[in-house]
């Protein structure tokens, strides 16, 4: 093998291993964004029980709550929640909710497991939504017409 052969040889084995390292580096980056293709945007779900847990952790938070079923058995529902990060910016702290707290979710139950759910809404025991980067965004009520 002449020498000019031998290195284009080793010139196309190193771009070919440079091409191989980029798309292995590529790989966790692209499997980190995912979709939330494991919960079922039909099986709707709306409880009301007591915190257990708020889980303050990337890439997303969860928050663990006590309720009770239709038999009377207490049941822990499981509530996935965007990043810390997008809950820091609609103002929620690692103190938001705490265990005992009350309140109301609503959201879209996983496909293969019973109590878990994405959360949609989060409505404290007065009925205050907190806002979770995907809640609906509540407009104050607009006065009626007779009352201006």
């Amino acid at each position: 093998m002449t020498r000019t052969r031998r290195r284009s040889a080793l010139l196309a084995i190193g771009i070919w291993l440079l091409g191989f390292g980029i798309l292995d580096l590529a790989a966790p980056i692209a499997s980190a964004h995912h979709s939330q293709s494991e919960y079922d945007s039909r099986a709707k779900v709306d409880v009301e029980g007591t915190v257990t847990k708020l889980e303050w952790k990337s890439p997303h938070a969860w928050v663990y709550v006590d309720v009770t079923s239709d038999k009377g058995e207490k049941v822990n529902w499981s509530f996935e929640l965007p990043s810390p990060v997008t809950l820091m910016r609609r103002g929620w702290t690692r103190d938001s909710l705490k265990p005992g707290d009350r309140i109301r979710v609503a959201g879209r139950r996983a496909k293969n497991l019973p109590t878990i759910a994405l959360a949609d809404s989060i409505k404290d025991n007065t009925g205050k939504p907190m806002f979770t980067g995907i809640t609906q965004v509540y407009e104050p009520e607009s006065e009626s017409k007779e009352s201006r």
